[in-house]
């Protein structure tokens, strides 16, 4: 039975599809309340998302989105509202239309798919390169911003991380040499992070952010993080994820999905000789502490788990020291 909130929400979302030229066919609800969600057929299918937020950003990420596909990567599509502009703000809402990026899901990681998404991450950062950046914010991946807030930009989560592993791991033995490594590696990164090539970015670059085609292209959506990032960041990041924390179907270790993703990556966009030097710190300081292996870690009750989890901590961090030759600088 349909219940009367559906029956406004469907309503609403008709009105607003006129500021589109849109006359919808069919209007399926998927999410509502503060955060709403529709799925819109009509010539195509479309998504329309409303939230409360700064319609400036939006604008921005549309915007950004939009340089993308006019440089032939296969992004959402935002729609233009017919005063031109591709968002529409109405009760204290933003709203934006989608063209629905038609294909399945993915739900594991494969070789093939690791080269891609490095591939396409190259390209995405040399286009950004070109250009100068809408947005005046980080993104969820970013550093050095302080934690003032939560904002973009001013969130840090690799430092909320490690100080939820402080936290819980304090008074264990292991700690003074892990927390004297992730300082020294911070401050070696700090140094050199304004310095580094950077610019907007998609900001949430992952596979279940993306769709595989009929055509068998790899389709691109969700703009709703997206921001200015130090490219070799997200680079280092994204490929992290993917080799140590995503589902994978296939015999590589992890070691060597990082390393695959990366190798297409650099083939697209090399890195410089900056880059190069930090690199490795870099991953260090992002393998250790990325929230969900905190989180995982700092739950342990078992004391040689425990002890093994702080072990794999410094393990992760000397790699760097061991690799990169930080002692002799």
């Amino acid at each position: 039975m349909i219940t009367q909130e559906e029956i406004m929400n469907t309503e609403r979302v008709s009105v607003i599809c006129k500021n589109y030229n849109l006359q919808p066919e069919r209007i399926e609800i998927l999410r509502s309340g503060e955060r709403l969600l529709a799925k819109v057929t009509a010539e195509s299918l479309y998504l329309l998302k409303g939230e409360r937020a700064d319609v400036l950003y939006w604008v921005a990420c549309c915007g950004y989105a939009q340089l993308l596909v006019e440089r032939d990567m296969n992004v959402a599509r935002y729609v233009q509202t017919t005063s031109g502009l591709r968002v529409h703000e109405e009760d204290g809402f933003v709203f934006t239309l989608e063209k629905e990026l038609s294909g399945h899901e993915l739900t594991n990681i494969t070789d093939e798919l690791l080269s891609e998404i490095g591939r396409l991450l190259g390209k995405q950062h040399i286009i950004s390169a070109q250009f100068k950046s809408p947005f005046t914010t980080g993104t969820s991946w970013s550093m050095f911003g302080g934690n003032a807030t939560e904002n973009l930009g001013d969130y840090d989560e690799n430092e909320l991380s490690f100080l939820e592993f402080k936290n819980c791991c304090e008074s264990h033995p292991l700690y003074e040499a892990i927390e004297s490594l992730y300082l020294e590696y911070r401050r070696v990164l700090q140094k050199a992070w304004a310095q580094l090539p950077q610019g907007a970015v998609q900001g949430d670059f992952c596979y279940y952010n993306m769709v595989r085609e009929e055509s068998g292209k790899l389709g691109i959506y969700d703009f709703n993080l997206a921001g200015n990032e130090v490219y070799l960041n997200e680079a280092i990041a994204v490929a992290v994820y993917h080799a140590w924390h995503a589902p994978y179907t296939g015999e590589l270790t992890e070691e060597k999905r990082f390393q695959l993703l990366l190798e297409t990556y650099t083939f697209e966009r090399p890195f410089s000789e900056q880059e190069q030097v930090l690199v490795l710190i870099l991953k260090s300081v992002i393998r250790a502490f990325r929230y969900d292996r905190v989180e995982a870690g700092g739950s342990l009750s078992d004391e040689q788990k425990r002890n093994e989890f702080l072990q794999e901590t410094l393990n992760i961090l000397m790699e760097a020291k061991l690799e990169n030759g930080l002692e002799a600088r």
